[in-house]
Order: C-alpha cells, then structure tokens, then sequence
C-alpha cells in the first residue's frame, strides 16, 4: 500500500482515529455481550447444581 492510499480512504488522521475508536468500541462492546451471554447460561446453571448438593447433604444429615 502507497503512503498516500491511508489518505484516499479515512481523509485525514482524524478520520482514521475516529474509525480506529468506532472499531475498538465495536470489539470491545461485542467481547461484554459475549460474556454477559455465556454467564447469563453459566451462573443459574451453577446455582442449581449447588442447590443439589446442599439439599442431598441436609437430607443425608437428617
């Protein structure tokens, strides 16, 4: 890529910076939602298993 093909795309080095900001905002806003959706399954799941066993071991104690 020539040195002047960056300016034919973004203008100018504002431009380039406010996609580069538009992108990381991007990443970063989809990595919080994939989170969000693997704990949203994840934690009631734990939360029901540690239900189990604390019910088995207070009706074992019986």
């Amino acid at each position: 890529m020539t040195k002047g093909a960056g300016k034919k795309i973004f203008g100018n080095k504002k431009g380039q910076t406010a996609v580069e900001y538009i992108i990381t905002a991007a990443g970063l806003f989809t990595a919080i939602i994939s989170f969000y959706v693997l704990y949203s399954y994840l934690v009631p799941q734990q939360f029901e298993e540690g239900a189990k066993v604390i019910l088995s071991d207070y009706d074992a104690s019986r």
